[in-house]
């Protein structure tokens, strides 16, 4: 099963003389973005007590860009001549992106059932086996508990898919279409969405999936946009001006409301914020951890740590829950052998309250544990995979041979 980062070929231009770069060079930048969009995820299932920050002071709240970023970074790296074989494409990114989903479903699906028979009682997280809940839901972003986060995947795979094929039927119609149009169409296709939204048509399952979906390609688009046309031009500023322009409108957008806006991506839910609010606000995270990235990139760009992160986006976005049950789970073994840890809510812990993060001694530090568990064992269970998946490529050589 192959990380969102591998899903996203990560071959471009040098970040100063782009015309340079060798096409086969990876671009170092998106593997600090990939990595912050990642560590950025985390912390916002922490719930804040993951003792480690990077919102900026409430600047850049996780929810009001990370998710704009991933799409972001899959746009940059679209291949245009990917227009020529759409139904290859489709079955590529099914493989990397639907496919891995099922499978972890159908792991936590037997995961859930083992949940039920040592105490656990939630019914609303501990489904039983149906078809809906295997077959139906995952694409959708559903599915057994653990795999919520994989909505991200199912989401990126519809965006890809109305992108080739929106290009497909334009190019039918006009045999060289300027990027702005495509723009433009998402731009009003985006609008549309959070207006929709605002209005009340994001109950219904059916509806968040494509209100998400055709708000967020538009910052699929958006990448795609900048790379071909504004990237240049961009690098010609100096990052101050940049940043003080992107942290006047962030100034400017907390006055007026009173608070930072956030957005809730998963549920199609933009809190009667308005369009243009919503957009400016993400885009403005995103160039950003664009500008951040460049800087740290001469420093952190081939960090092993931050690599790891960047190669396992996907194992980490699909298995970070379980690390923060395991984590929970020892902490309720110390709090029933032990004197230690006697404030632990059992209670909260067996109803699989998702916002429950168990801090020992009320010291928020200790929050350190979810956060680095949340990226040490899903990038364990990856590694297991593929060196399962290596013997049984060897083993099965060895018969052929």
């Amino acid at each position: 099963m192959e990380s969102l980062s591998s899903t996203i070929k990560l071959r471009v231009t040098n970040i100063r003389m782009p015309e340079n770069r060798n096409k086969n060079e990876v671009d170092k930048r998106f593997k600090i973005i990939y990595a912050i969009g990642m560590l950025s995820v985390i912390a916002g299932h922490c719930c804040g007590k993951c003792s480690i920050e990077l919102n900026i002071n409430g600047w850049f709240h996780y929810r009001s860009f990370h998710m704009p970023l991933f799409m972001f970074a899959a746009g940059y790296f679209y291949k245009i001549k990917n227009n020529n074989n759409i139904c290859d494409y489709l079955l590529r990114k099914l493989k990397r992106l639907v496919i891995p989903i099922y499978l972890y479903n159908f792991f936590y699906g037997f995961y859930i059932q083992l949940l039920k028979h040592v105490g656990f009682r939630n019914n609303n997280n501990l489904r039983p086996f149906s078809f809906e809940i295997l077959f139906v839901e995952p694409l959708g972003g559903g599915g057994f508990r653990n795999i919520a986060p994989s909505w991200f995947s199912s989401s990126l795979f519809f965006v890809e898919a109305y992108n080739i094929i929106k290009r497909k039927l334009i190019s039918f119609l006009f045999k060289q279409t300027q990027e702005i149009i495509y723009l433009l169409i998402d731009i009003h296709l985006s609008f549309f969405s959070v207006i929709l939204s605002n209005k009340g048509y994001n109950k219904k399952v059916i509806n968040i999936n494509i209100l998400r979906v055709f708000h967020l390609n538009i910052y699929y688009e958006l990448g795609i946009f900048y790379k071909k046309y504004i990237e240049n031009s961009v690098k010609k500023v100096r990052n101050d001006i940049i940043f003080l322009i992107i942290f006047t409108v962030k100034l400017c957008f907390h006055l007026y409301y009173s608070i930072a806006p956030v957005f809730s991506y998963i549920s199609s839910q933009y809190y009667n914020y308005s369009p243009f609010t919503v957009i400016t606000i993400s885009v403005s995270g995103i160039i950003f951890w664009i500008k951040i990235s460049e800087i740290l990139e001469p420093i952190l760009g081939t960090n092993f740590y931050i690599n790891i992160i960047a190669d396992n986006t996907y194992s980490i976005m699909i298995n970070h829950f379980l690390a923060l049950d395991l984590i929970k789970s020892i902490f309720a073994i110390i709090s029933k052998n032990t004197k230690y840890c006697r404030d632990f809510n059992f209670k909260r812990y067996y109803s699989l309250d998702k916002s429950y993060i168990y801090i020992p001694n009320k010291v928020l530090q200790s929050g350190i544990i979810y956060y680095l568990g949340c990226l040490i064992i899903p990038i364990i269970m990856q590694k297991t995979i593929n060196n399962i998946k290596k013997l049984y490529l060897i083993k099965r050589k060895i018969i052929l041979n």
